[in-house]
């Protein structure tokens, strides 16, 4: 049975690293060595851009907590998107930030480096994370639309 969830996780780990590849990783800049990803990209739509973002971020921390992350390791995923979110809104700066931060691969390597295939107690704290994490970005985008009109 844990041979057969390491092997399940092992194929999860693999999709995840892809996602994040996309997002952070997908295009060499001309004339560079840098690359960026789709992350950046859509951030740069004012507004709901950098709320796209966070909501693929947040669904590889989902996949995370699936695959049997501890609690800590889940709060740090939830830093590291907020952290993304935030200064992302930041016109310029942030898309500059969204480059360098990767908060996509940070995430699915601590994913890499915490998988617990028996830790399942704390998958009611994770869930609750997401779900603060998930009201904090609607509440802001509102929040900044409020202010914008």
């Amino acid at each position: 049975m844990i041979e057969e969830m390491n092997e399940i996780n092992e194929e999860k780990l693999v999709r995840l690293k892809l996602l994040s590849k996309r997002l952070d990783n997908n295009f060499i800049i001309p004339g560079t060595k840098y690359k960026i990803g789709l992350d950046p990209i859509i951030g740069a739509i004012p507004v709901i851009g950098d709320l796209i973002g966070a909501l693929l971020s947040t669904y590889i921390m989902y996949s995370g907590i699936k695959m049997g992350v501890p609690r800590s390791i889940v709060a740090q995923m939830a830093t590291n998107i907020a952290l993304d979110f935030t200064i992302g809104w930041i016109p310029i700066i942030g898309d500059i930030f969204d480059i360098i931060w990767k908060a996509n691969q940070r995430n699915v390597k601590l994913i890499e480096e915490s998988i617990v295939v028996e830790e399942k107690e704390s998958a009611t704290a994770n869930y609750m994370i997401i779900a603060g994490l998930v009201i904090i970005l609607i509440v802001t985008i509102f929040v900044i639309l409020a202010v914008i009109s």
